[in-house]
């Protein structure tokens, strides 16, 4: 008995027909990617969420620059002061300050209410050696400022004292605030070598009830000897440092001329009547 086997149906249209002899291979996989690795290429560090690179540079530059702003800074600080004590030494070498003369300079506010001191400007030989602007009234309240406390040239100087007085009043006086005074005063004086002085000037209020306010504002001024310490000399001494002449002058003066006591008043001797001789003999 003869088997017969039944074909097998042929292929739909459109589908391949892998050869019987050929074993069944896969296809190859797809090449990989290359945009990984060029991304790596161009990224050299990963920043942290939240943080801008850009600005964390800024930073970092800014600060460098700060530090390098307060080194120049400090340079010229030390610049400034190395010029300062230069100007010194040489003033001192110059006019042979050490072995000068000390003065202390003071100003003394004795103003009335009516006047706020607001400004103060002190000028020794030319030059300004204190100034100082103060509308808040600190400067009013003070009863005396120290403007100057070290050696100068031994000699005649001059010093000058500019007063800035700001009105203030109440009530009827209120006009007052409107109003702003000054005073001006310059002064003479030595300074003796190896020695010391205090020099004081007093703004005052002169005058009285009818002296009118722009005449009010005056300046007085006050030298005060004193010793090695500091103390003032007493006044037998301040005499005889202020006017070391004055056993000179002390001959010309005319000697008090002593009053002669005048003789006293002679009364004449009586005078005896003559005798007459009688009449008639």
């Amino acid at each position: 008995m003869v088997s017969v086997s039944e074909a097998a149906p042929p292929p739909a249209t459109g589908q391949a027909i892998p050869p019987a002899d050929l074993p069944q291979t896969q296809p190859p996989a797809p090449p990989a990617d290359n945009d990984d690795d060029t991304a790596e290429l161009f990224q050299t560090t990963e920043t942290p969420e939240g943080v801008d690179s850009s600005r964390r540079e800024s930073e970092i530059y800014g600060a460098r620059i700060d530090g390098l702003q307060g080194e120049v800074d400090d340079l010229k600080e030390r610049i400034f002061r190395s010029k300062a004590r230069l100007s010194v030494l040489k003033e001192t070498v110059l006019h042979g300050v050490l072995a000068g003369s000390r003065v202390i300079i003071v100003h003394r506010n004795l103003m009335g209410s009516q006047f706020r001191l607001t400004k103060l400007a002190v000028i020794l030989d030319g030059a300004q050696i204190y100034a100082r602007t103060d509308d808040s009234g600190a400067l009013d309240q003070e009863d005396e400022l120290t403007v100057l406390d070290g050696n100068i040239v031994p000699g005649p100087h001059t010093i000058t004292v500019e007063l800035t007085y700001q009105g203030q009043g109440f009530g009827v006086f209120s006009y007052l605030n409107g109003y702003t005074f000054e005073s001006r005063s310059s002064h003479n004086f030595t300074a003796r070598e190896n020695g010391a002085l205090r020099l004081m000037s007093s703004g005052f209020e002169k005058g009285n009830i009818t002296t009118e306010m722009k005449d009010r504002p005056s300046v007085d001024w006050q030298e005060i000897p004193l010793d090695a310490s500091g103390k003032p000399l007493p006044k037998v001494e301040r005499k005889a440092k202020k006017k070391p002449g004055k056993s000179k002058s002390k001959s010309k003066q005319k000697p008090a001329t002593k009053k002669v006591s005048e003789p006293a008043a002679q009364k004449p001797a009586a005078q005896k009547p003559a005798a007459q001789k009688p009449a008639g003999d």
